[in-house]
């Protein structure tokens, strides 16, 4: 994106955070107002939403039996290290 800047930069490093609504409110509101004011980081974040919403609608089936289970034990064992 030549015709980018330094805002353009920091707006398009948090955009994966403010299309997920992770960014506090005033970040959001920074991000939103220059997206309205840009159009490459406006298509940009058309084009990730879009993405994320393909993929969410694509991948809606439910996980396997047990799996969720299985994830958990494996987060908490690597918390506490290997029990013995």
């Amino acid at each position: 994106m030549a015709d980018c800047g330094p805002n353009c930069e920091e707006t398009l490093r948090e955009i994966e955070s403010y299309l997920d609504g992770e960014v506090d409110a005033p970040q959001a509101t920074e991000i939103a107002i220059h997206l309205a004011d840009c159009n490459p980081c406006m298509d940009r974040a058309e084009f990730r939403k879009h993405l994320k919403d393909l993929v969410h609608d694509r991948c809606r089936e439910a996980e396997p039996e047990g799996l969720r289970d299985k994830v958990l034990e494996a987060i908490r064992s690597r918390e506490t290290g290997p029990t013995a």
